[in-house]
């Protein structure tokens, strides 16, 4: 497992978080990269240990879910967090856990969602990799 830094500077505390999370979620067993705050682009296994073809693969599926309608899907992890996937590999966590009530009823609300979606749809339109989670150490 190896961190690529793609920005030239500190990562944040919660560029930092985003990658424990998606670590948790994909039980490291995943590449994916930061491309935002709470936000990542899950890439192919096909380019592990191969960092240029990572990025440019997470900057393709920027552009992709640019040009496409943005339709999602929530979920409640098993951390207390929501996650929202959309297409392309794009998903976003939620910046705090969720309400009592979203966990119990097992549902994202639907404010929480589209907060959630926003961050994907601002990392997209941005086009910044920030970072590469390569699991092919």
């Amino acid at each position: 497992m190896r961190i690529y830094k793609i920005v030239q500077r500190k990562l944040s505390e919660t560029e930092e978080k985003t990658i424990q999370h998606f670590r948790y979620y994909y039980d490291n067993k995943k590449c994916f990269a930061v491309i935002g705050d709470y936000v990542v682009a899950v890439l192919s296994d096909e380019y592990a240990n191969q960092p240029e073809n990572l990025e440019q693969e997470a900057r393709e599926n920027m552009v992709q879910l640019r040009n496409t309608p943005p339709d999602f899907s929530t979920y409640v992890m098993d951390d207390g967090y929501g996650l929202v996937e959309m297409n392309y590999g794009i998903y976003a966590v939620s910046s705090r856990p969720l309400s009592d009530k979203e966990i119990e009823e097992g549902k994202v609300s639907l404010g929480t969602a589209l907060a959630v979606r926003g961050f994907c749809l601002a990392a997209c339109e941005k086009g910044q990799v920030i970072a590469i989670n390569d699991m092919g150490c």
